[in-house]
């Protein structure tokens, strides 16, 4: 126990001799059992290792899964965090100082927008880059996200039917708004 955390660690084989491969399912059982501690738990856990040499590494990696538990997802594996979600949460603050000058108005018409500029740079990308299946799933017409998309690209100067533009707009969005990070 350190710093109000309890970190604990869980053995699934005997090491017989030399080098033991990790048991993968081994985070996947506990996290099961780690579900019945009660909503007021949060829960870490690091990708499975083969010897404890490799404590310092697990518990770094439980740390940040703690940080990214919540009362909706308690128990969270890091080896299921996305890789955006990681970048944001271990370079937050440094890119924070570094955004682009674009952000800004992005941000702005965003909040205009109660949200829904961003929203629908998500579904976008959610939906493969297709604008059709992007306009389902914010049950609004085609037409309606051209527009959205032309309103950013007037705000920012990017387009965001372009797969590099769009990835930079959804990080520094992230990055603008780490909580809404998902």
């Amino acid at each position: 126990v350190r710093d109000n955390l309890v970190a604990a660690v869980f053995a699934n084989a005997r090491r017989l001799s030399g080098w033991t491969a990790p048991q993968t399912a081994l985070a996947d059982r506990v996290r099961d059992k780690l579900l019945n501690l009660g909503p007021a738990v949060l829960v870490g856990l690091s990708t499975d290792r083969p010897s404890t040499s490799h404590i310092p590494n697990a518990l770094r990696e439980a740390r940040m899964a703690h940080e990214l538990a919540s009362v909706t997802h308690r128990v969270v594996l890091f080896s299921e965090l996305p890789l955006r979600r990681v970048l944001v949460h271990v370079g937050g603050d440094q890119i924070q100082h570094a955004l682009p000058r674009w952000i800004e108005p992005l941000i702005k018409l965003n909040e205009r927008a109660r949200g829904s500029m961003v929203e629908t740079l998500r579904a976008y990308a959610d939906a493969d880059m297709n604008v059709q299946g992007a306009a389902r799933a914010l049950d609004v017409h085609a037409n309606t996200v051209y527009a959205r998309f032309e309103r950013i690209e007037d705000a920012t100067g990017l387009d965001p039917q372009q797969f590099h533009a769009l990835t930079e707009l959804l990080l520094a969005a992230d990055f603008a708004n780490p909580a809404g990070t998902g």
